[in-house]
């Protein structure tokens, strides 16, 4: 009875011990799916996925995912080439437009000297307004293509981005004006410096604060931190999460008829991440908030 119970107990040892190798290698078969799978992905290669197991289910699971992650890096080629050849065209038709426009815009100049009755300056001040619309929007998507452009390089220095903001504000006063709007500001009235590029953040901020002044239902308030947190705030009542959420989404309006692009803040989020720093907003109760943080 007891050499029955030594060959029970040396078979469960045998056992234990096969079992204990087989989890081993299979633990050495994931961690290889694993490190090919991420380098896979990161090179986009078309190498399978081979781990050295010689267990069937191990090789399934690394042929289907060689197939999946096949699928994802086609996918992948086909989304950047979309997106190159979609900036190269906002690119060339911004640029086929600028011509036209600043030819009719000069027209429209030399009609305006040609003593026109107070019925066709009415109508020529609408030809004008349309034509300056225009141009903001070309210039816009000019932007946005030069911005989003890999080789659009930033030149990175020291700057001083409390003074750069206070300069950002002061060139809506008129706008603010003109809305009623009363800006709340808090800076620090120390320097705030950071590395940056002094003509991109400029073109943050500007984005940023046109975005309240044409959004906003009255109100505006910025508030920068020593440590350079830059809180902007407005009411608005046309916003929800979800599209407090999209406002950073190429082409993406609020209102699509109110002559904008949705461009602006799409522009100032690739700028702020060139620059190594964060931008985000969120919604809550009634109120818009951007954040950005250089």
């Amino acid at each position: 009875m007891q050499i029955v119970l030594w060959c029970i107990v040396a078979v469960l040892i045998v056992v234990c011990a096969v079992l204990a190798a087989k989890v081993a290698m299979l633990r050495v078969s994931v961690r290889q799916i694993a490190r090919q799978a991420k380098e896979k992905l990161a090179a986009e290669s078309n190498v399978p996925i081979a781990p050295d197991s010689a267990d069937g289910c191990v090789r399934s699971l690394a042929r289907e995912l060689t197939e999946t992650l096949d699928e994802v890096i086609s996918l992948a080629r086909k989304y950047r080439e979309g997106d190159l050849e979609l900036k190269r065209a906002v690119t060339n038709v911004s640029h086929d437009l600028r011509t036209p426009l600043t030819s009719a815009a000069g027209y429209a100049g030399l009609l305006k000297k040609s003593g026109l009755n107070e019925k066709q300056a009415e109508y020529l001040a609408v030809v004008e307004g349309r034509i300056s619309a225009m141009k903001r929007l070309t210039d816009e998507l000019l932007s946005y293509s030069v911005a989003a452009a890999d080789e659009g390089a930033l030149t990175l220095a020291e700057t001083d981005i409390a003074a750069l903001l206070e300069d950002s504000l002061t060139q809506f006063y008129a706008a603010f004006e003109e809305r009623g709007i009363s800006p709340v500001i808090s800076i620090p009235e120390e320097k705030v410096v950071r590395i940056a590029d002094k003509d991109a953040l400029a073109r943050v901020f500007g984005n940023v604060i046109s975005n309240a002044v044409r959004y906003s239902d009255g109100d505006f308030s910025v508030t920068m931190t020593k440590d350079g947190e830059i809180v902007f705030e407005n009411a608005a009542s046309a916003l929800d999460e979800v599209s407090a959420g999209r406002l950073f989404d190429r082409f993406y309006t609020v209102e699509n008829a109110r002559g904008s692009t949705g461009l602006g803040l799409s522009i100032a989020k690739i700028f702020v991440e060139k620059m190594g720093g964060t931008i985000g907003a969120s919604w809550s109760a009634g109120r818009l908030y951007i954040r950005i943080r250089i």
